[in-house]
């Protein structure tokens, strides 16, 4: 999980500037890659020496350094998404793909209170559909989390991809959704 992580992140890491460029929403202020990046920063310190070998251990870790690092609107939805994935997962020692579809779902609903007034064909969108298509599968009989990866991202890299049909916002510029392209980003690098 965590070297899963750590890909997922470096990958982000790489995508910084795109991600600022395409940043149009709520304030076209390029930031998103920048505050993404610092909020994975953090993580990625706070596990740098994590000798734990259990999912709920690493989980308390990266919530709670995704919440100490988190910035901007991106980073804070992110902070939540990970720390309703902790709740999730508090009390097991292994990631099994039912657990991780429940976790990631826990993380999409704890995402949708980062904000006051959340928007639809935003980040907590792509999360959402994300968990909602491993909870599908799941649900389907798929019990190998490298298979329910693969179908997650593509449910959230077609989520992603309409984000400017929820957002006018976005079609205008011609863009797709800042913070929901680094959690796609995020989950190509751990792919």
């Amino acid at each position: 999980m965590l070297r899963a992580l750590s890909a997922g992140i470096g990958h982000v890491f790489q995508r910084r500037e795109y991600l600022n460029r395409i940043n149009v929403f709520p304030v076209p202020d390029g930031d998103t890659g920048t505050n993404m990046a610092f909020t994975f920063k953090t993580i990625l310190e706070a596990t740098s020496t994590s000798p734990d070998d259990r999912v709920d251990a690493l989980m308390d870790h990266v919530a709670d350094a995704a919440l100490d690092g988190a910035r901007g609107n991106s980073g804070a939805i992110m902070a939540q998404y990970f720390h309703g994935f902790r709740e999730a997962v508090a009390g097991q020692r292994l990631l099994t793909a039912e657990l991780f579809a429940q976790a990631a779902a826990a993380g999409a609903a704890a995402a949708w209170t980062a904000m006051s007034k959340p928007v639809p064909g935003t980040l907590p969108t792509v999360l959402e559909d994300f968990s909602l298509e491993l909870t599908r599968r799941v649900s389907n009989g798929v019990n190998d989390i490298q298979a329910l990866l693969q179908h997650g991202l593509e449910r959230a890299q077609a989520s992603l991809a309409n984000t400017p049909n929820q957002l006018p916002v976005l079609k205008q510029a011609g863009v797709v959704d800042a913070g929901g392209q680094g959690f796609v980003d995020l989950l190509k690098g751990i792919w």
